[in-house]
């Protein structure tokens, strides 16, 4: 039976998948046994990258096997050489299963290094919500210990992500406790830089076609931001038979403004006039809201008012100002604004 499906090496060579030069690079550093710190701002999907990381880290390396672990289900530093036992008896039963294995010995971090040579394989592990590390009493001293678990381990590899607030800045730059346990990385969303790539893997992987052109129009509907686009791409994976069409990707949005129609309702209910106008401007493509143009067309009153609805807009995360450009930081919200709310009659 034949397939009308492209390969991945196929897909490179007819759409010039463009490489993400980091991406490429961490998996690089994975390959070469370098342990990885990973930060990202809230919301920005890095569960979905490291996903993608140790997917095809373990594609293109056969030798490594991926062992997932979330710190949040350890409340205190005596619980996770516990969690480590337990996720590593999951992911390799037929080796743990012979093992006197203590869970409340410090011994248990070890664990990883003890199943790659008995399988003579390379361990991959990644702990997630690690900037949660900081909720145990007193972890200095500890984490300290935990890093001189990890850092020497043969054929180990440990990836550690979180959220990039300031706790989780503590504990990795110098002189927290994990400094030097791994190279840290700063994930940072790129408004500017479509991710078509990934939309394109989606829809392969569920034997579905979508074009590069498509990719990248799904891609900059929602400022190109990871998690939006995981959620506008589910939604048109599952409204797809065959090929994608900018129409599907159309419905999908229509269909997830609706489904926050209420939601985002009640947001607006909480926001005064002048706010309202200001959001307005920018759904209208407005950046120069100082101007007197701009001031007058949505009558928003003195400069130094605009800087006031800039901040109370800032305080509820409504809209960054990081990048120069004011954007909304809910792609979603600005489209159900412009289309639903801002277009009645």
């Amino acid at each position: 039976m034949t397939t009308t499906f492209l390969s991945l090496e196929q897909l490179t060579d007819v759409y010039k998948i463009e490489q993400d030069w980091l991406f490429e690079k961490l998996l690089e550093k994975l390959n070469s046994h370098r342990h990885l710190i990973l930060a990202a701002d809230q919301g920005w999907g890095v569960q979905e990258y490291v996903s993608e990381l140790g997917f095809q880290l373990a594609e293109k390396n056969p030798d490594i096997h991926i062992c997932y672990m979330d710190i949040k289900t350890a409340h205190a530093s005596t619980t996770l050489p516990g969690l480590f036992a337990a996720a590593l008896s999951h992911r390799f039963p037929e080796i743990t299963s012979r093992m006197e294995i203590d869970s409340s010995s410090m011994d248990t971090l070890r664990l990883p290094a003890l199943i790659a040579k008995r399988k003579k394989i390379r361990v991959a592990v990644f702990l997630a919500n690690s900037h949660l590390l900081h909720r145990f009493r007193n972890p200095f001293s500890f984490l300290r210990t935990l890093k001189l678990n990890l850092k020497n381990q043969k054929n180990c590899i440990f990836c550690l992500y979180g959220n990039n607030n300031q706790h989780f800045r503590d504990l990795v730059d110098y002189p927290g406790p994990l400094s030097g346990l791994g190279q840290l990385v700063e994930l940072k969303h790129n408004p500017s830089k479509h991710r078509s790539t990934s939309i394109r893997k989606l829809f392969h992987d569920h034997e579905k076609n979508i074009g590069y052109t498509t990719s990248v129009h799904m891609s900059y509907m929602v400022d190109n931001h990871p998690f939006y686009l995981k959620l506008l791409a589910w939604h048109a994976l599952i409204r797809t038979r065959h090929t994608c069409t900018l129409a599907i990707i159309e419905n999908a949005m229509n269909d997830l403004i609706h489904h926050f129609d209420h939601r985002f309702y009640k947001i607006v209910e909480s926001l005064t006039p002048k706010q309202l106008s200001f959001l307005k401007a920018l759904t209208e493509g407005n950046q120069k809201l100082y101007s007197k143009d701009t001031r007058g067309k949505y009558q928003l009153g003195s400069t130094s008012n605009i800087a006031r609805i800039k901040q109370s807009l800032e305080k509820k995360e409504m809209i960054d100002t990081g990048n120069r450009e004011t954007v909304f930081t809910d792609p979603i919200f600005r489209e159900w604004l412009r289309r639903r709310y801002f277009s009645r009659p």
